[in-house]
């Protein structure tokens, strides 16, 4: 092998398992971001500022649960684990996105929509739902109130499957307006201890069938049910 060959081959081997794509699966968090309707509005202010204190910072109020977040078993379950509770890996995993979009607003995700992709959905699989309702996010009555939402049956599918996690760009993974949309869902899902992302964004490139590495580490709050994150996926060669 000449020397330039063995170069070549020493790049590539410290190179891999380096990302070749990352993608960004998160929604931005700002002043009066869209969130879920029964919070009081995000609040981000410039309190410091380089004219009159030598530097900037912002202050920040707003609910574990605006943004791209997670939702792990306390959430919804007394005795549950919080964020601190619940091991890194299990934030992180292959991810396959699944195409539900051209629902009607307000409609239930059913077990008839997620068969079709059962036999490619693997154990410790995270399954990413795109409604399409990333793209709509606004301060906007459907935005706020109809994504297509995820039933309990399907949820409880999911299950079955020995999948990880599930994530949505809704701004929920159950429904708005009746516990009987929004809870069986996040039961189903966080009972068997799985976890839950919410508000994502997919980006058209994922649609392509492929699995790819996801994760969407919490920062690292005590005691609480959920957690900001920031999602992503990448490629590899």
């Amino acid at each position: 092998m000449t020397p330039a060959a063995r170069s070549l081959k020493t790049a590539a081997s410290a190179n891999r398992g380096i990302p070749t794509k990352i993608y960004d699966l998160s929604q931005p968090i700002f002043h009066n971001a869209p969130q879920w309707a029964q919070y009081d509005p995000a609040s981000v202010t410039l309190e410091y500022t380089i004219a009159m204190n030598g530097f900037n910072a912002e202050h920040v109020e707003l609910m574990t649960h605006t943004g791209t977040h997670v939702d792990v078993p306390f959430h919804v379950i007394l005795a549950g684990a919080t964020i601190d509770q619940i091991p890194l890996e299990q934030f992180m995993g292959r991810a396959l996105c699944v195409d539900v979009r051209g629902l009607s607003p307000g409609s239930a995700i059913g077990r008839e929509q997620l068969a079709p992709h059962a036999a490619t959905i693997a154990k410790d699989d995270i399954v990413l739902l795109n409604t399409g309702w990333g793209e709509k996010r606004g301060l906007t009555t459907e935005y706020l109130t109809a994504w297509p939402y995820l039933d309990g049956p399907a949820a409880e599918f999911l299950v079955s499957l020995g999948i990880k996690g599930v994530g949505t760009d809704g701004l929920s993974i159950g429904g708005w307006g009746d516990p009987a949309k929004g809870r069986p869902a996040h039961a189903a899902l966080l009972g068997a201890g799985k976890f839950v992302i919410e508000d994502m964004r997919i980006p058209d490139a994922l649609m392509d069938g492929k699995k790819r590495v996801f994760c969407a580490f919490p920062i690292l709050l005590k005691g609480c049910g959920g957690a900001w994150v920031r999602a992503v996926a990448w490629d590899f060669d």
